[in-house]
């Protein structure tokens, strides 16, 4: 059964746990004016996400369900979340338009670089990270709590506790060389040279929700440091 654990304040994280997978899935609800869901996890744990998402709020009020890139587990479930969902819309890259509006089976909003959405007291900045891991691949930074939902960036294995403020960076470049998610260092450094200046921003992150693993609330140097000088791409492998 997928756990529900407040992250910030309305901010929930919900996690399912898959037998046999190295890693846990989880997707974010921000309970706003216009309530988003960011990622979806897979179509086949559907119904416990919904029943998750109905702790907090009903699904059917959901207004912006985020696809930070094309992916089962990130987006599995996002035509049923809309079969249920009248007003909903998915929110993607401009890459991944094709793919979410075919799979969705309707038009998705698509933001660029920099893009602002507000969905009440909480402002969503749409960064574009491609190839991070896949080619449509964006994050997004809450400017309000400074919380970055970051997908697959700074993941780590395991069933760790849902927020931790320890250095897990030796696992997570350890699970990244195990599933060679990411293909280029170029794109990734790319990414972190968008998301690093954040860090000083007022608020700035306080809060790493991540798609694998625990939420991170502790210092981010350590990741930023730990990606920089570590070669996780799939070619490290070879």
């Amino acid at each position: 059964m997928a756990t529900v654990t407040e992250i910030a304040e309305d901010v929930y994280r919900i996690n399912v746990v898959l037998p046999g997978r190295r890693v846990t899935f989880s997707l974010f609800l921000i309970n706003d004016d216009l309530p988003t869901l960011v990622e979806t996890s897979f179509g086949r744990v559907f119904d416990e996400v919904k029943e998750a998402v109905g702790k907090v709020l009903d699904p059917r009020e959901l207004r912006h369900i985020i696809v930070p890139h094309f992916e089962g587990d990130e987006c599995g479930a996002l035509k049923k979340f809309l079969d249920i969902a009248p007003n909903a819309v998915p929110v993607c890259s401009p890459t991944g338009a094709s793919s979410v509006g075919d799979f969705a089976e309707q038009d998705p909003q698509t933001v660029v670089d920099g893009e602002v959405l507000c969905i009440g007291s909480r402002r969503l900045r749409f960064i574009l990270t491609p190839y991070v891991h896949l080619w449509d691949s964006l994050v997004v930074y809450e400017e309000t709590q400074g919380v970055l939902y970051s997908s697959d960036l700074f993941m780590q294995p395991g069933e760790g506790p849902p927020t931790t403020d320890q250095d897990l960076s030796d696992q997570m470049v350890e699970s990244y060389r195990l599933g060679g998610l990411m293909p280029s260092m170029r794109h990734l450094h790319s990414a972190l040279d968008k998301l690093e200046p954040l860090l000083s921003e007022t608020p700035g992150i306080k809060t790493v929700a991540c798609h694998h693993g625990s939420v991170l609330t502790g210092g981010l140097t350590p990741y930023f440091k730990a990606l920089r000088e570590n070669d996780v791409t799939a070619a490290a492998l070879a």
